[in-house]
This record gives C-alpha cells, sequence and structure tokens, in this order.
C-alpha cells in the first residue's frame, strides 16, 4: 500500500510539529529534506544531484566539481581528469 505524496510530506511535518500543507509540489520535498538534513552536510550533495545551482554557480560549475584523485588516474589511462585540474 502506497501513499500519496501530501501525505508522506505531512507524515514527516507532523513528527517535527510542523503545520499540515494542502498541496505539495517538488521544491517542498527538497525544502523539507534540507530542514531534516540540516546538520548531516547532505545540502551540497543534494543540490548537485538535483542539478541545481550551489551559491549562485551552476551544478556542473569547474569551482564545485572535485578531482578525480591521480592515483585513480595514473591506474587508468581512460580516465580524463575534470575540467580545471
Amino acid at each position: 500500500m502506497s501513499a500519496a505524496p501530501l501525505d508522506d510530506i505531512n507524515t514527516v511535518r507532523a513528527r517535527a510539529g510542523a503545520s499540515t500543507l494542502t498541496t505539495v509540489a517538488s521544491s517542498d520535498f527538497v525544502d523539507e529534506r534540507f530542514r531534516e538534513m540540516g546538520f548531516e552536510g547532505d545540502r551540497f550533495w543534494t543540490l548537485k544531484r538535483l542539478k541545481m545551482d550551489v551559491d549562485g554557480l551552476s551544478y556542473d560549475d569547474n569551482k564545485i566539481v572535485l578531482p578525480i584523485p591521480q592515483s585513480e588516474v595514473d591506474v587508468n589511462k581512460n580516465i580524463i581528469q575534470n575540467g580545471g585540474y
């Protein structure tokens, strides 16, 4: 048995003592996730996974794309280092 998305988000909000919603959009789930995971260090990775801007930078901007470890590049010549490194 599956619950409706509105029921799911209201279950989480009720547990936290927050008011329930009457309608729900995908952005509500992202916002709720940020509140639930506030101090878990997850926001950056969630933004990148959802292809959302990170502090004004595109999710794939070279300033926030991490390098592939050199040890991995050394053992596999088919790997191309990410831009900016």
